[in-house]
């Protein structure tokens, strides 16, 4: 019988592995906001970035800061080729958004492809083990893993809000994912827009995948199913909204974690497929919430104006 304790348990360890499943729809989210494009690519780059962190760590003896610094500037340069000389270039020969996709796909596949033949297929992890310590707070065993991940998290999503409320350049990325063209007549370099949209998506890429490979053990393909629950987020959360792919990344993680009290842990990648089913067929536009309905209306809504209301007071 489930007690408080184990509920709980799932419920803290739930909230702090959605940290990077909140980091990779809020990169998808992101993307697709300001360029209207899915980026099946971000897998690549996911993919990019943990193989650097583990070559650095476990190959070349880096310490973490300097496997970090140097995860995040190959991050950068992979997501500053892929705008530049894919996105970019069929933006300017005017492709079909099928021909993106198939570009974005076969990008994804290229390099979990180079990286199963450099790695192989056995499972790999940055640092030598993902086994952390634990200190038990009440019946609740924290990890050490699990405050510097929500705080990654917390901290990455504050910077976005204040960079995109009070930059200029954030600003911008407001105005072009509202309106590309407009914002071009008013002098905003769409070009440089997109890039810095790939870049920040790049960064919260890295920072998710390496979260991840110290905590999870990860293959060649692994990005590519990452990629997909971020993509579910993304579209349950409302097109186009970052905060509600945010949302509902956590409240997807905590389902599948809460399943294994339900289903064995190898029918947990199932969910996966199954949120991205429900996503496309049933929230197509995002999760909603019914509507409030009052009772009698509102008094300056639906109630008729009397003889003696105020012409102001009516259309109040």
């Amino acid at each position: 019988m489930l007690d408080a304790t184990i509920l709980l348990q799932i419920l803290w360890t739930s909230l702090a592995t959605s940290s990077y499943y909140v980091l990779f729809a809020v990169a998808f989210a992101l993307v697709l906001k300001v360029t209207r494009l899915f980026n099946f690519a971000q897998a690549a780059i996911m993919t990019i970035a943990f193989y650097t962190a583990f070559v650095a760590v476990q190959w070349l003896m880096w310490p973490v800061w300097a496997a970090f610094g140097g995860m995040m500037a190959v991050t950068l340069a992979a997501s500053y080729l892929l705008e530049r000389i894919g996105f970019e270039a069929l933006r300017k020969r005017g492709v079909s958004v099928m021909f993106v996709f198939v570009f974005t796909l076969m990008v994804s596949e290229f390099v979990a492809y180079v990286a199963m033949l450099i790695f192989g297929t056995w499972p790999q992890t940055i640092f030598p083990t993902i086994f952390w310590p634990a200190t038990l707070i009440g019946n609740i065993a924290i990890s050490a893993w699990d405050l510097p991940a929500i705080a990654t998290t917390l901290g990455s999503l504050a910077a976005l809000f204040v960079f995109m409320r009070f930059s200029r350049v954030g600003q911008f990325m407001v105005g072009v994912a509202d309106n590309p063209d407009l914002a071009e007549l008013y002098g905003i370099n769409k070009r440089q827009i997109f890039l810095v949209a790939m870049l920040i998506a790049g960064v919260f890429s890295a920072l998710g995948m390496f979260l991840y490979g110290t905590r999870a053990q990860v293959l060649p393909q692994t990005g590519v199913s990452l990629m997909l629950f971020a993509i579910a987020a993304t579209i349950m959360g409302g097109i186009g909204n970052i905060a509600g792919a945010a949302i509902t990344a956590v409240i997807l993680g905590i389902i599948q974690n809460a399943s294994i009290l339900v289903i064995s842990s190898e029918w947990q990648g199932f969910l996966l497929y199954l949120f991205l089913f429900l996503a496309i067929v049933f929230f197509p536009n995002g999760l909603r919430l019914p509507r409030r309905h009052v009772r009698f209306g509102t008094a300056t809504r639906e109630l008729a104006p009397g003889p003696d209301t105020p012409a102001a007071e009516s259309k109040a």
